[in-house]
């Protein structure tokens, strides 16, 4: 764990955080609290993010826990920026490595800056659906 908080301290300039993390399959990180019960578990915690090789790419959930200590690479974004993001879009920003997308007090997620753009992690079962209305009853 010790990797994980060094790699958390170094992209988004975290100095401690109040809760457990555990690694588990596929290099997902967990984050907990401790139980004072002994239960047989299925997993820990809500998911806070992946260990990749070029390091930690946070969850949306992970962002949140994180929120009033993330104090490097955070991208402040507008109305349509969000709108594109929450959609599944990559941003065209220049940005390089992990950064945090953030709306007004709304975090957003963890996208990778390669460059002249941002790349999309939002979940395809996370973004935002636009209805087509169609039949109007205009004449």
């Amino acid at each position: 764990m010790d990797e994980i908080l060094r790699l958390l301290k170094e992209q988004f300039g975290v100095e401690r955080i109040d809760f457990n993390l555990k690694l588990m399959g596929k290099n997902r990180i967990y984050a907990y609290r401790s139980c004072f019960e002994e239960l047989e578990e299925y997993h820990s915690g809500v998911y806070f993010g992946k260990l990749e090789r070029d390091g930690i790419r946070l969850s949306i959930e992970g962002c949140y826990l994180l929120k009033d200590q993330i104090k490097k690479n955070v991208i402040e974004v507008d109305y349509d920026e969000m709108i594109k993001w929450l959609s599944g879009e990559d941003l065209k920003r220049k940005a390089k490595g992990y950064v945090v997308l953030k709306w007004k007090d709304y975090l957003l997620g963890c996208g990778k800056g390669v460059g002249d753009r941002i790349i999309n992690y939002v979940p395809k079962e996370r973004r935002l659906r636009r209805l087509n209305i169609s039949g109007s009853n205009s004449e």
